[in-house]
């Protein structure tokens, strides 16, 4: 919110109260508020009741940031000169400042009244507005200025902010812009519209946005900030730590620089340190829910579970309408095995409300009646093809309660799940039948069917989070019963095309390796980032050399020469099986085949699993909850499935030596 204190030269009886007047009035334009505060002071005392003096004084208190004691004497001003629109614009400043909106409001508007041409009372009126919850009036006047004064950028700014209020990203988007192009040296405005820019993904312009404040502005840290949080969304998270590091080394008491750190760390695998960085971040702002959300995060990737459901509390209780917190507490109880309450706090994961956004005409529920027998239930993709396999593991439950089910399944899996006995039918459209009496999303499978009381893994066995302190370490020991993995049979055909495939590759056993998962971090455009699994080939291929037998590389979209790479550094051939990524029945086939497999979960680790078979699993820390925080052994998701967790501060050597072992004592 923009606008300017009114100081004009006043006409005064005593050549003395003018010479101070004029004195203090000439400090306040050079910038020299402590001078201007003396001048006016020593004017009040030669003239107490001076309406100029009054006003000239309240005014460089509120510019000295005194807005409660600047109130006083700008009343009293107001008393002697009414129809002055300096003075009453001065006071609706001061009510502006202290909270008091609709005294501000009202002054400002007086104040506009009696000069209709200066802008900033009218600005004043539209701000006052906005800071009531009037958004809407807000907006409506704002329009009326930006057509009376169409080239000024502050109306645009103004407008902008109200909008963005509004959750009209488009509108605001706009008005930013322009208020950007018609004053480039607005920071304020270009601030502003990076942040559009960022919000809507568009990251490289974002990022173009945020360097021209900072050209302007080299202090201006909040900037500094966003351009290290954008930097991080492009996958240059070296590049982002440094940037807050430098706003850190200036304004070391700027809580979100810290944030910002604590998130670049962690995307680089360095938790414990992330984790400090985040404790200073909500040492510095303990009132700020968005803070407390991202140390809480942290504190649960650390396996510190009990504190951090302290601090998703505190930050639900500080910003109860942010859904990320909701989102990020999710994860957690997921991840050290909360499956009931989890489930509650999964319904705000933002694919769903994409999903939402994008079928706005499809009644979807996430909820389901607990009478299901003859109901016809429908259930629709979403997120990725690991996932709704991952999900469809609650779709027997449906049929098993006399439901009639139709999956609308992603056109990759389709034939796969149609030969599955729990669907009546699938497709391989988002088009739910006219006759469906209930249609929700897979990702809503669990906590739909816990509310409707048909889940199996009641929580007998786990001691519940309010009566035990070690709560976390208990609940890793004995994990609530789940459902196990959809099965899902592969064809005869395929599988004796893969088996003779794999013949002529060499002799068994056989061994598929997959070393990357997840969409690489410069190419990532979603609300949410998706976790990004890589090993490198040198490394991986020191941890596979006791395996015997012939390698298969189902790797997805390898990059040029990473297999003839693998291959050299284990000094055997590794075959490339890799095209079957696009052919999930082949895929399938060899699932079933392969003796071993080794790698980051992806897409393939569910089809083994689908197929009765276990794989060695390399888990990044933070790890996706589906393997389990805690630094947990196991996961009861995947049954009999070897974990290899990176450490807490980005290592993997510790994982890949365990690898080497268990692979050598599997081969002795």
């Amino acid at each position: 919110m923009c606008f300017q204190y009114v100081i004009m030269n006043s006409m005064v009886n005593s050549s003395q109260l003018r010479l101070l007047l004029e004195r203090g009035v000439s400090a306040f334009r050079s910038g020299d508020t402590k001078a201007a505060k003396a001048a006016f002071e020593r004017a009040l005392a030669v003239a107490p009741g001076d309406p100029d003096a009054l006003n000239l004084y309240g005014a460089t208190l509120l510019q000295s940031g005194d807005a409660p004691s600047a109130l006083e004497y700008l009343q009293r001003a107001v008393q002697q000169k009414r129809n002055d629109p300096s003075v009453v614009g001065n006071l609706a400043q001061a009510y502006f400042l202290l909270e008091r909106y609709d005294e501000a409001c009202e002054a400002f508007l007086k104040a506009s009244r009696l000069d209709p041409h200066a802008l900033q009372f009218a600005l004043g009126v539209a701000n006052s507005l906005a800071m009531q919850g009037r958004l809407e009036a807000a907006e409506h006047l704002l329009e009326k200025l930006s057509g009376r004064f169409s080239e000024s950028s502050l109306v645009w700014f103004n407008l902008g902010n109200v909008q963005r209020d509004r959750q009209l990203p488009a509108d605001a988007l706009a008005s930013f812009r322009r208020a950007a192009q018609l004053d480039s040296h607005n920071v304020d405005a270009r601030n502003s519209l990076g942040c559009m820019l960022h919000a809507s993904l568009q990251f490289e312009e974002a990022e173009r946005e945020y360097r021209a404040c900072l050209n302007l502005a080299p202090d201006f840290f909040l900037a500094r900030c966003n351009l290290a949080s954008v930097v991080m969304d492009l996958g240059r998270f070296d590049e982002a730590a440094q940037l807050c590091r430098d706003v850190i080394n200036r304004a070391p008491a700027l809580p979100l620089a810290h944030s910002f750190l604590g998130a670049a760390l962690a995307h680089q695998g360095r938790l414990i340190d992330a984790l400090n960085s985040h404790a200073k971040s909500a040492r510095l702002a303990p009132r700020d829910g968005k803070i407390c959300q991202s140390y809480a995060a942290a504190l649960a990737d650390c396996g510190k579970f009990m504190l951090a459901l302290e601090y998703f509390n505190r930050a639900l209780s500080l910003a109860p309408g942010l859904d990320s917190t909701h989102q990020l507490l999710g994860f957690a109880l997921l991840g050290h095995g909360c499956f009931t309450e989890g489930w509650s706090e999964y319904i705000y994961r933002p694919w769903a409300d994409v999903f939402r956004s994008e079928h706005p005409n499809l009644k979807v529920t996430k909820n389901l009646p607990t009478a299901l027998l003859g109901k016809h239930v429908v259930v629709i993709r979403e997120q990725g093809l690991g996932d709704e396999i991952f999900f469809l593991r609650y779709a027997p439950q449906l049929h098993a309660a006399g439901a009639r089910v139709t999956y609308c399944a992603s056109p990759k899996i389709h034939t796969l799940l149609a030969r599955s006995s729990c669907f009546d039918r699938v497709v391989a459209e988002i088009a739910p039948p006219a006759d469906a009496d209930e249609i929700l999303l897979v990702g809503d499978l669990p906590h739909a069917l816990s509310e409707a009381e048909l889940c199996s893994f009641p929580l007998k066995n786990a001691v519940p989070i309010s009566n035990s302190p070690k709560w976390a370490v208990k609940i890793s020991i004995y994990w609530p019963q789940v459902p196990m993995p959809l099965p899902l049979a592969p064809l005869a055909e395929r599988i004796a095309e893969i088996r003779e495939r794999l013949a002529k590759a060499g002799p068994g056993p056989y061994t598929g390796l997959t070393w990357r998962g997840g969409t690489p971090p410069d190419e990532q455009r979603a609300v949410i980032w998706v976790l990004y699994k890589e090993i490198g080939i040198t490394q991986f291929a020191s941890a596979l050399q006791e395996a015997r037998g012939t390698f298969i590389a189902v790797q997805r979209t390898p990059q040029a020469g990473e297999i003839d790479s693998l291959s050299n550094a284990l000094g055997r051939h590794v075959h490339d099986f890799s095209d079957l990524n696009e052919d999930l029945e082949g895929m399938l086939a060899l699932m079933a085949l392969l003796d071993d497999y080794i790698g980051v979960s992806n897409t393939n680790t569910h089809l083994r699993a689908s197929v009765g078979k276990i794989a060695r699993v390399l888990v990044p820390n933070p790890p996706d909850w589906r393997w389990m925080m805690n630094n947990a052994p196991a996961s009861p998701w995947f049954p009999g499935f070897p974990i290899y967790r990176q450490s807490l501060q980005g290592d993997w050597q510790p994982a890949l030596d365990k690898l080497k072992r268990d692979l050598g004592t599997q081969s002795a």
